[in-house]
């Protein structure tokens, strides 16, 4: 299995067939504890300031990306957003309580 980071669940990177999705929030600590579990992390987070906190949170080596997610069955999602995004406006830095983490399973029915 692997862990995939994203800014925003991407609905069409997902198949067209059914699918649940099973969501909960992830306290920003208990991410390092979930991320730990995974052979396999992989980043498709752009932001340059995000990016630079979950490498220091979770002590992994990520760069910013904008390449595209595509999601394989097994994947275990960590979709980490701003509580409060600017519209128009790039974040220079962000801490832990500005960053709102839900984890995603998408099981096949």
């Amino acid at each position: 299995m692997r862990a995939v980071l994203l800014n925003a669940l991407p609905l069409n990177a997902l198949p067209s067939r059914p699918l649940h999705l099973l969501i909960e929030p992830v306290p920003a600590g208990q991410l390092r504890l979930w991320i730990k579990l995974f052979d396999e992390v992989v980043s498709y987070i752009r932001h340059p300031a995000t990016v630079e906190l979950l490498k220091q949170l979770l002590g992994i080596d990520i760069r910013p990306s904008a390449e595209l997610y595509q999601w394989r069955q097994g994947d275990v999602m960590f979709v980490v957003t701003l509580k409060r995004p600017a519209r128009g406006q790039e974040a220079a830095q962000v801490s832990l309580e500005d960053l709102d983490i839900r984890k995603v399973v998408a099981v096949e029915y």
